[in-house]
């Protein structure tokens, strides 16, 4: 997979199936789009390629960042698995967001020749999004492409969208954004000393310094499997405040099964599989002991 910043024009790519969008997550949704899009460079012996943005345009428009469900390095990985050939990555930035969706086709064809576009039935683009299906639709013939229209997938009666699969982290349904994120969703972070409470009652725990951009799910304790150089481990995962400690300062701490290493420093990954609990306020230091226990067995049950 080449990846590629911005439109400059050292060299013109021909016979590219292209589709364009944040895609965060790469949900069940988007990854409907991209095999097609890969599916079709291959009958057609094109290119498949994709045009993402490194933040989120939400963060240009709103003045606040966006938290993600999945980081530019994430993605970077998880594209490189579909097959794409060609990822370019575009800046969001006020030149970019004000060119209206003929100027943005034409900045595109300057170093792609599009022989087919293929998004989402609710894909919407340019200069106060005044591009859309419709819009693509009726220039086919203008920018001699073919548009293909993916339709969207649905829960019930509700789309299956980045936003959807934020609104069932935040409320700590993990089986849901898993199943329909295809894959389980994730915490990083660097380990950092924490106030060795975890410790001294026997269950030690990695505190991490999170990265900034990455969503979380909502308070409670999970089951996870955490990556540490390479290799995978079971986990109880708090998210939250410790109020038996009477503290209630946010965190995310990682109490690492059968792990005794020091990784002071090191980077971390986390893959959530199941919400165990909400965070409780326990009346002593032996009572959390016995639920950490109930936890330690419910979380091996779950992660076998």
């Amino acid at each position: 997979m080449e990846v590629r910043r911005g439109f400059s024009q050292k060299e013109k790519y021909k016979d590219v199936i292209l589709t364009i969008g944040f895609y965060d997550g790469i949900h069940k949704g988007h990854q409907e789009i991209i095999r097609y899009v890969t599916g079709q460079a291959k009958r057609r012996k094109g290119k498949s390629c994709i045009i993402t943005f490194p933040s989120h345009p939400f963060g240009f428009f709103s003045g606040r960042p966006l938290s993600l469900i999945t980081t530019w390095e994430e993605k970077e990985e998880i594209l490189a698995q579909t097959g794409i050939d060609l990822v370019v990555l575009v800046d969001f930035t006020s030149q970019l967001a004000s060119l209206s969706p003929h100027s943005f086709i034409e900045k595109i064809r300057q170093v792609l020749e599009i022989r087919e576009m293929v998004v989402g039935e609710d894909f919407v683009f340019g200069n106060k999004r005044e591009g859309d299906v419709r819009w693509l639709r009726e220039n086919e013939k203008v920018f001699e492409y073919k548009l293909k229209v993916i339709p969207c997938l649905k829960v019930g009666e509700e789309k299956v969208s980045s936003s959807l699969i934020r609104h069932w982290l935040k409320e700590g349904e993990i089986e849901k954004a898993s199943l329909w994120l295809g894959r389980y969703p994730t915490i990083l972070g660097k380990v950092i000393k924490g106030k060795r409470r975890g410790r001294n009652l026997g269950y030690p725990t990695a505190n991490l310094e999170l990265y900034p951009e990455k969503l979380l799910p909502g308070p409670g304790v999970y089951a996870g499997k955490v990556i540490v150089g390479g290799n995978h481990y079971k986990g109880i995962v708090n998210v939250g405040s410790k109020p038996t400690f009477k503290d209630m300062s946010f965190g995310v701490e990682v109490y690492i099964l059968g792990f005794q290493d020091d990784i002071y420093g090191e980077e971390i990954k986390i893959e959530l599989v199941a919400r165990l609990r909400e965070i409780k306020q326990f009346s002593s230091s032996l009572d959390l002991v016995k639920r950490l226990e109930e936890d330690k067995r419910e979380a091996e049950k779950i992660l076998e």
